[in-house]
């Protein structure tokens, strides 16, 4: 547990990450976590606050379309924190201070795309509030096999 709570706490940029060259883990995604750390003016090794786990090696940041993004799980919102962000966003000079939404975007079986968000909600909810058409999101490929860890027995078989 104190293993995970440790990687939580890195990866929100909380803690610093291990030195340049030491990994916790083995797997090509967890090691892709390390290498997008950035230094801090203090010369330790910090997480870098506007990449999530899933999209630590992305870079593109793309402008979606609010109509074509699936929300299949229901948000918990805190008010508050939609507030602000909209006055954030709403604010032009701010708004790029806010981060994207990692958006998971699937292939389908004929070819269609798919594109499914299920963090962000406080942000997703500040733009939808604001009639924003589009959001900044980061691209991450995925597969249905991706999706079922989201929603387990109610993904989808298929994506036409």
């Amino acid at each position: 547990m104190n293993f995970i709570k440790q990687f939580a706490l890195q990866a929100s940029g909380r803690i610093a990450a291990p030195p340049s060259g030491h990994k916790l883990w083995a797997t090509p995604q967890r090691q892709q976590v390390i290498k997008s750390s950035t230094h801090s003016g203090n010369g330790k090794h910090m997480a870098n606050l506007d990449n999530s786990v899933h999209s630590a090696g992305i870079e593109e940041v793309h402008n979606v379309p609010m109509s074509v993004i699936k929300r299949p799980i229901p948000s918990v919102l805190d008010e508050m924190k939609v507030q602000s962000l909209m006055a954030t966003i709403d604010a032009e000079t701010d708004a790029d201070n806010v981060p994207p939404v990692d958006i998971l975007w699937i292939t389908g079986s004929e070819g269609g795309n798919y594109y499914f968000s299920f963090g962000g909600c406080h942000r997703f909810e500040a733009h939808k509030r604001l009639n924003r058409k589009t959001i900044k999101a980061k691209l991450v490929r995925s597969t249905l096999g991706d999706l079922y860890h989201y929603m387990g027995s109610s993904a989808p078989k298929y994506l036409a």
